[in-house]
């Protein structure tokens, strides 16, 4: 029984080696799930793998599994956020699910497993951070203009033309109008593979003489 102690508690230690050298990649890119987090999801994991093989023959190792991977699924789904049409901490949700898998690798007692998929999950997200910015993406934003609600039809002209030279392709538009301050304001939602920096489309969109502010965002 000690001997199994002592094998089992080093591998709850490699455990949070190899979670947290995947958890300090993220904690360097400044995601909310970093090292601590990642460290522990995987000694997690480990642990139930290692109690429930001290629970003997009784005890099916599959059903711990299959528990570490719903318990993690809702740990992942919390670190997601979507704001507009952009979605965040993908990245991060796959890295606390393969943690947690590194876990009962560990746990299981495969060893070299455990540390070749510690250093190709670390090369991917290492690599592919340098190789990803590169490629052509598509990007959305969203513009809002202002102006007089009688001019409306024309700010809408000027501003797909304008938005169209420098990139963007206008794909959804809600408007507001105000009949007792005569104001009007269209929000425009935008798609783009190669768009020029926003900065400077303001300039542009504001020298509309029909338009009287520009604003980016939600």
């Amino acid at each position: 029984m000690f001997d199994f102690e002592l094998v089992s508690i080093g591998r709850l230690l490699l455990a949070v080696v190899l979670g947290g050298l995947v958890g300090l990649e993220r904690q360097i890119h400044g995601r909310p799930a970093g090292l601590r987090t990642h460290a522990l999801v995987c000694l997690g994991s480990a642990l139930i793998l290692v109690v429930s093989q001290s629970l003997g023959p009784n005890v099916d190792s599959g059903r711990a599994v299959a528990g570490i991977v719903t318990g993690v699924g809702f740990l992942g789904a919390g670190v997601i956020v979507k704001s507009r049409e952009i979605v965040r901490g993908l990245t991060t949700a796959a890295c606390i699910w393969f943690v947690a898998a590194l876990g009962i690798a560990v746990g299981q007692g495969l060893y070299a497993i455990a540390a070749a998929s510690t250093a190709i999950s670390i090369g991917v997200l290492m690599l592919l951070a340098w190789f990803a910015p590169r490629l052509p993406s598509v990007i959305y934003d969203c513009v809002h203009v202002g102006g007089c609600a009688s001019d409306i039809d024309i700010i809408e002209s000027k501003c797909r033309e304008q938005l169209r030279l420098n990139g963007f392709r206008v794909v959804g538009l809600s408007n507001r109008l105000d009949k007792q301050a005569n104001t009007a304001s269209l929000t425009l939602r935008l798609r783009a593979r190669k768009a020029g920096k926003t900065v400077d489309l303001s300039r542009l969109l504001i020298a509309i003489p029909e338009v009287n502010d520009v604003s980016w965002g939600e």
